[in-house]
């Protein structure tokens, strides 16, 4: 009896392990550590006309970020980017296109600022899952699920964005609200920030949240014929990145000039990272999964029994 008891506590313990073995998850974790992502997603249009304006959005009512990393050569970037769109179709989310700028022959899009933000936030994962730094077609959603390439791990890409989408967000902040805004003058724009609103979620004994604010010039769609890809029409097209030095503040920028048309807008993204105190904790375990939770709890009883036999 003793050694069927055992084997039983065996077959619950190994059971969860057995589950993921079977199951490849859906994305991978978009930076080097899984609790940081992206949220925000304010939007200012520049366009002619553009005056002073300032806005006001609760967190709790912020949009789904994609950050997109493509060229204009790839032709597996339209099957992604179109999976992508019918998924979005009908959800608030704000989609920036990074399009491959260092060492580039045909693309005339992307610039420095834009491949040192994407290398220094998304380089080191992307690196470590699909062997170099920036990778076309790679989608990130809200800066913490990354998925490279175009072929699906689930039944289809459209099912794996759409299980990635429904997660959401997991920055720690239950409320607040996020203030951007842009002033005019001469050749010149002024945007100013703030993150002091937010809520974080934690009452005491708070680990230490970092945010960093970016902001974001991207032109809506750009007109380019001579891509390889035969797409012509890229949309999102992000233009320059800047990281802002504080959580409020201002800053006067020239605004990039737009490929084509008058569809340039200016985005607030925020970074967030749980900070990790390493000295204190140099080696945490990775923490149970719920299947392996269920395991254990149901695994007592049987424990038990096996003492008292």
């Amino acid at each position: 009896m003793r050694t069927i008891l055992a084997l039983a506590l065996t077959a619950l313990l190994l059971a969860p392990i057995a589950a993921s073995a079977e199951s490849e998850p859906l994305w991978e974790v978009a930076r080097k550590q899984a609790d940081a992502g992206t949220f925000g997603g304010l939007t200012i249009a520049l366009g002619e006309g553009a005056s002073d304006t300032s806005i006001s959005m609760q967190y709790n009512d912020m949009p789904s970020i994609v950050e997109v990393y493509t060229a204009t050569w790839c032709s597996n970037c339209v099957t992604s980017e179109h999976a992508m769109e019918e998924v979005l179709s009908g959800i608030d989310a704000v989609q920036i296109h990074y399009h491959r700028h260092f060492f580039e022959i045909e693309d005339p899009f992307g610039s420095n600022s834009t491949e040192e933000r994407w290398e220094a936030v998304y380089g080191e994962s992307s690196t470590a899952v699909g062997g170099g730094p920036r990778l076309a077609p790679t989608s990130i959603i809200d800066g913490e699920r990354m998925h490279i390439g175009s072929s699906p791990k689930g039944e289809s890409l459209i099912d794996d964005y759409t299980w990635s989408m429904a997660v959401g967000s997991t920055a720690w902040f239950v409320g607040g609200a996020i203030e951007f805004g842009v002033s005019f003058e001469a050749e010149a724009a002024t945007f100013s920030w703030s993150l002091d609103d937010l809520v974080f979620s934690c009452a005491d004994d708070c680990p230490e949240q970092q945010t960093t604010a970016w902001l974001m010039f991207v032109e809506d769609s750009a007109h380019f014929s001579e891509g390889s890809n035969n797409l012509e029409d890229y949309l999102h097209v992000l233009h320059e990145a800047i990281a802002l030095d504080s959580d409020s503040g201002s800053l006067s920028v020239d605004v990039p000039t737009a490929w084509d048309g008058d569809d340039m807008k200016a985005i607030l993204l925020v970074d967030w990272k749980i900070v990790h105190d390493e000295a204190r904790n140099p080696n945490p375990l990775p923490a149970a999964g719920l299947s392996t939770l269920l395991s254990l709890l149901a695994a007592v009883p049987v424990a038990r029994h096996l003492r008292e036999d």
